[in-house]
């Protein structure tokens, strides 16, 4: 049970501290809404991109070879309809328009109609962004050799997000997987499974559980906050914000277009 608490306390506190910088999709389009009072709304998208995150953070830590071999392919598809999904959102933004004379920033918006499509925004904004999958994998292994070096034990998932990023490398380096480092991988995530630890997959399970709670955990904090202390800024102000958010999102979704569009061609 060492192993699960510890696991639960680096997943809670990596998920936590990792999901911060507000210059994401999810993030920027938090803010946006939080600044227009639909508080509702933020926490339904910080739960869709924590779903998202517990499977994304389960499949690097346990299966990932199956797994990451079927997604690849899929890539450069996700990139485009995320630029798309992410290029629509931002010209909404941009166009919102707020009414001056009626909007009180001491108010939270709880009309439903307002507040809705908050869950599938984030599930499909996270869904369709293949960097923040590679973006956990580098993260994860930092922060499971950190735990390593601070002698914390961990079940074996240190050794075994290792051999996944190894894996990850010889996959994207290569046109085909060999077989052999498949079956290296399967044979060496049984060898953690002995008597001293759980299931490697109950110990991935948990890890991706506390880091997606972590991760809702601050934008939900996030998003309050924002909320709360809105009125302390003019309407004027959040209306330029909220274009600059707008225009932010609109620009991630060009790049995301441009770099589809380029493994396309390639």
């Amino acid at each position: 049970m060492d192993s699960v608490l510890n696991l639960s306390l680096i997943g809670l506190l990596a998920g936590f501290i990792l999901s911060i910088p507000v210059a994401g999709p999810i993030n920027i389009l938090i803010t946006t809404n939080a600044l227009l009072g639909k508080l509702r709304y933020c926490i339904m998208v910080a739960i869709g991109a924590s779903i998202i995150e517990f499977f994304y953070v389960l499949i690097i830590v346990f299966g990932i070879v199956s797994l990451y071999e079927l997604y690849k392919p899929f890539v450069p598809y996700l990139i485009f309809a995320g630029s798309i999904i992410l290029l629509i959102v931002g010209t909404r933004v941009i166009r919102t328009k707020l009414d001056l004379t009626n909007v009180n920033l001491k108010e939270i918006v709880k009309d439903k109609i307002a507040n809705k499509g908050g869950l599938t925004t984030g599930i499909f904004i996270n869904l369709t962004n293949p960097s923040l999958f590679l973006g956990w994998l580098s993260s994860t292994f930092i922060i499971f050799s950190l735990a390593s070096s601070l002698n914390l034990n961990t079940g074996g998932l240190d050794i075994i997000v290792k051999e996944n990023l190894d894996t990850i490398n010889k996959i994207n380096s290569q046109s085909k997987l060999n077989g052999k480092i498949e079956n290296k991988i399967v044979e060496s995530t049984n060898n953690h499974n002995n008597d001293n630890n759980l299931n490697p997959l109950v110990l991935s399970l948990v890890y991706a559980s506390s880091l997606s709670i972590g991760s809702f955990i601050w934008l939900n904090l996030y998003a309050r906050t924002i909320v709360k202390y809105r009125n302390k800024l003019k309407i004027s102000l959040i209306s330029w914000i909220i274009r600059v958010l707008g225009l932010g999102l609109i620009m991630i979704g060009i790049f995301l277009l441009y770099s589809s569009i380029k493994i396309f061609i390639s």
